[in-house]
């Protein structure tokens, strides 16, 4: 079975190693794409040796593309689709499935960030190619997607290479000085007249981050310090900075989402809302652990806990976590979710009974009843216990408003909201596919 393959771009030169400020930015690039990859059941092949060692006639840019399916052709491999992508980006851990939105075309990016030049670039090759080029569908070529049919098309672009080099390098150098082997691909994609697809959204090519301010997040709301690079992109090119700050800028970003694509780290293990209805989103449990894992509050109460997937995560912020279930199935699921953990009391209880005590706790998950009266009982007895108790409810969202009505009700002012937002969908148990009308969560009294 023919399989889809990334071509990653990874040529590590030491004579420009200081220049780059060393290559550890490309050791973090990989490890992403290896994580996708193996995600969806994807080759990845990584292009780290040049071909031809004469990196000035044959450079790395140009190598990729004219030497891609003779790479893939000697290695054995039997190839459907092929992203071609340089290791100056990362892929997102939770990137859908690309592959599956190219409708089998030549897939790309416009170049829309620096459009002078490429509009002299454009023009400095007009007379080589003798083609008047559509500028409004020129391409980015650090990012693109192509599969077999195209293989003609790319042995005939490295022929024309072979045949001109001295040319091609007299005007990337000397002439034209604007990019490699880019505007040529797109005026001989264009001249055979391939097919293009370049309706994917920008979030699958964030360039130039930096100059867009998506390193920042929306101070004024104060409630999500998500980077909206990482918000709304999936695949992040780390270009316009200065090269040899590229290592400590992707770093930085290693540190702060690298937890992602380690699959023994505990978010990776538990099961999110995109999985199975009845646990909260991987949102939701982020923003749990960014709430409260520094806050130092001492205990938590968890009536709910269904099969344990959001109790593993209140593990990690709190010194106690009473946890109470009334599914003797479930039960299970929990002492399996949180064996790796020795701060998690689970008891089999029916909350609602008479005998049922509230331990001393500054902070109540509440996701036992998800009826309005229910609830509104929830809130007057844990306040009652202590009114200062922090509250964090899920299903506030939803479409039947229980939760929402009942924390209107009790005139319980929300502190923050958190989870997925309005829009955000998945399946019910029965399959019907349902969506958030408002946020997933909120935290009250905090």
């Amino acid at each position: 079975m023919k399989k889809n393959v990334v071509f990653w771009v990874g040529v590590k030169n030491e004579k420009y190693s200081e220049k780059y400020g060393g290559w550890d930015w490309m050791d973090i690039s990989r490890k992403t794409w290896e994580y996708w990859c193996k995600k969806h059941d994807v080759i990845f092949f990584p292009f780290e040796k040049p071909i031809d060692d004469d990196l000035t006639d044959y450079r790395i840019n140009w190598q990729k593309s004219i030497y891609c399916f003779d790479l893939l052709d000697e290695a054995g491999i039997d190839y459907d689709q092929i992203f071609l992508a340089d290791a100056t980006c990362m892929i997102k851990w939770d990137t859908p499935n690309v592959f599956e939105l190219t409708n089998h075309k030549f897939t790309a990016w416009r170049e829309t960030d620096n459009l002078n030049w490429v509009y002299d670039s454009i023009k400095g090759y007009e007379d080589f190619f003798s083609y008047k080029l559509n500028k409004y569908d020129y391409f980015s070529s650090g990012v693109i997607i192509f599969n077999k049919t195209h293989r003609d098309i790319f042995l005939e672009f490295k022929d024309l290479y072979l045949n001109n080099v001295d040319k091609f390098v007299e005007l990337q150098d000397k002439i034209v000085r604007k990019g490699t082997e880019q505007t040529p691909l797109n005026y001989w994609v264009q001249k055979n007249n391939v097919e293009l697809n370049l309706d994917l959204p920008f979030s699958f090519k964030l360039t130039h981050i930096h100059r867009k301010d998506m390193f920042h997040y929306n101070w004024q709301l104060n409630e999500d310090v998500t980077p909206f690079f990482v918000k709304y992109g999936y695949i992040w090119v780390f270009n316009g900075i200065p090269k040899d700050q590229r290592t400590e800028v992707m770093s930085q970003v290693w540190g702060l989402v690298g937890y992602n694509y380690d699959d023994e780290h505990f978010l990776n293990k538990v099961i999110h809302k995109d999985k199975w209805c009845k646990t909260t989103s991987r949102k939701f449990k982020e923003d749990v652990l960014r709430i409260f894992k520094d806050r130092k509050m001492d205990n938590c109460i968890e009536i709910g806990s269904c099969r344990g997937d959001t109790t593993r995560v209140l593990a990690e912020c709190f010194n106690k976590v009473y946890s109470f279930e009334q599914s003797s199935d479930n039960i299970t699921y929990i002492k399996e979710r949180c064996s790796d953990v020795d701060n998690v009391e689970i008891s089999q209880s029916d909350v609602y009974d008479s005998n049922f005590e509230i331990p001393d706790v500054s902070v109540a998950f509440v996701d036992a009843g998800h009826s309005t009266e229910l609830v509104k009982k929830d809130i007057t007895r844990f306040l009652n216990k202590n009114p200062n108790m922090v509250l964090v409810f899920d299903d506030y969202g939803q479409k039947d408003k229980s939760i929402r009505n009942a924390i209107q009700e009790s005139e319980l002012g929300i502190s923050r909201y958190i989870g997925e937002y309005n829009g955000f969908s998945f399946k019910r148990l029965n399959g019907e596919q349902v969506s958030l009308e408002g946020r997933e969560g909120v935290i009250c009294n905090l």
